[in-house]
């Protein structure tokens, strides 16, 4: 062999440990004083038994092995072996021609059966493509498991998927889900949907795991966002999540993807008090004014596109502003919050309840047509006038209601219980005033 192909041989030959198993001494002495001066890490055996007890405890990368052998075959030895680790490639020797040896090699898995006399160029050619085959594997092990170790340390959640199966969750996923091992989430989880949590604005809401991923990886929003609570944790402890989608190169065939999940909370977090500052009102903590005049036209469309009803109550605090003359204006503002308190308790959660400046407040009531809102704004008037107030004694308020109509615009609309709240104070105060629906016409004409 020439030195040049020996010093191709090498690199790989040097990264492989190889046991050779030969109970006929001078053959075995021949091949490995041949194999040493090419191979870096040789063991040597001289029957099955002594082979497989060798293997055990080295765990060689490449066995090469003669068949008939005493105490244990070369068969026998490499079916146990076999049994150890699949993968383990294995090289057969032998003097018999009998096909039943070579189809039983066949069966077990062996890379290659090589007839004796072994030929040293042709074994070492043998030894070269499989050496170049473990040392790949090698590396594509490490490789993976280099980037399993980064993926495992990584803070944020990681998922391989094929959409339908999960294949990988890294170690903070695990830990979050309450599972010591990915082995233990395929037995007792196999997917996340129990700990997803539903809101009611979640795109994933009433949809299987694999359609809300699918939805997730096609890209077509900038912001799906996932909340899961972790073992242990309460629904309402529940995080944000973003999800990235990115197919996985090397596993185009198969169709893998790589999901990850960043948690946003933080973000979140200050997004809703951005978006609290931006549309609740600072003293009372409910809608302001501007947060009011967005919902009023969504809920007027949604009224037309159903054929519902829709309702409008706007009341003010009677004589309020001796309230702040008399007591001062941190009794007037005590005042407020109180009677924000008793409202929000009384109305129900989908109503719009809205400050619309000073001591001037506004319900949008969805579904309800003029007899329910005064009936509703009725009942606020009692338990506003019954509340004791602390230092004021007794508060009351006036009340106007309105009725949406078709075609009206919502200036009209409004106009509409702003008058009516001006009849119920021209009355006396402390009283229910609403426009009837016949009378809608007139507040849609311009001042």
């Amino acid at each position: 062999m020439s030195d040049n192909l020996q010093n191709n041989v090498d690199p790989y030959l040097h990264r492989v440990k190889v046991l050779y198993v030969e109970d006929e001494d001078v053959i075995r002495d021949s091949i490995a004083r041949f194999l040493k001066r090419r191979i870096k890490d040789l063991l040597l055996a001289s029957n099955g038994k002594e082979g497989l007890e060798i293997y055990k405890q080295e765990k060689p990368d490449i066995v090469i092995t003669d068949i008939m052998m005493p105490f244990m075959s070369g068969i026998e030895m490499s079916i146990a072996i076999k049994a150890i680790d699949d993968d383990v490639p294995i090289i057969v020797t032998s003097a018999f021609n009998d096909e039943d040896y070579f189809l039983k090699s066949i069966e077990i898995g062996v890379v290659k059966y090589i007839k004796k006399p072994v030929n040293n160029s042709d074994l070492l050619t043998i030894l070269l493509k499989v050496a170049r085959m473990v040392s790949q594997q090698k590396e594509i092990e490490a490789k993976n498991e280099f980037i399993k170790t980064i993926l495992d340390n990584n803070p944020t959640f990681i998922m391989i998927t094929d959409i339908d199966e999960i294949y990988f969750l890294n170690s903070s996923f695990l830990h979050f889900l309450g599972y010591e091992t990915f082995d233990e989430f395929l037995e007792k989880g196999k997917n996340i949907n129990r700990f997803i949590v539903v809101k009611e604005d979640s795109f994933y809401k009433g949809k299987s795991f694999n359609v809300w991923i699918k939805e997730a990886m096609s890209g077509d929003r900038a912001d799906y966002i996932v909340h899961m609570a972790g073992k242990n944790q309460l629904k309402s402890e529940a995080s944000s999540y973003i999800i990235h989608a990115n197919t996985i190169p090397e596993m185009q065939a198969r169709k893998r993807y790589l999901i990850t999940f960043t948690d946003i909370s933080h973000i979140e977090c200050d997004r809703k008090m951005f978006q609290n500052l931006a549309t609740k009102d600072g003293l009372t903590n409910i809608y302001n004014r501007k947060k009011f005049e967005d919902e009023l036209d969504k809920e007027i469309e949604r009224s037309l596109r159903y054929n519902n009803f829709l309702s409008l109550i706007i009341f003010d605090i009677d004589h309020f502003k001796s309230v702040n003359d008399t007591y001062g204006h941190q009794t007037g503002d005590y005042v407020l919050k109180e009677i924000t308190s008793l409202v929000s308790e009384n109305v129900r959660k989908y109503d719009m309840f809205a400050r619309y400046g000073g001591e001037e407040f506004v319900i949008l009531t969805p579904e309800t047509n003029l007899a329910g809102a005064k009936e509703l704004a009725e009942k606020l008037r009692e338990r506003i006038q019954d509340y004791e107030f602390k230092e004021v004694g007794r508060v009351t308020c006036s009340f106007g209601v309105s009725e949406y109509v078709k075609q009206e615009d919502p200036a009209g609309f409004i106009k509409k219980a702003d008058y009516a709240l001006y009849i119920a104070k021209n009355k006396g105060r402390n009283r229910v005033k609403a426009i009837e629906k016949e009378h809608s016409f007139f507040f849609n004409l311009p001042y």
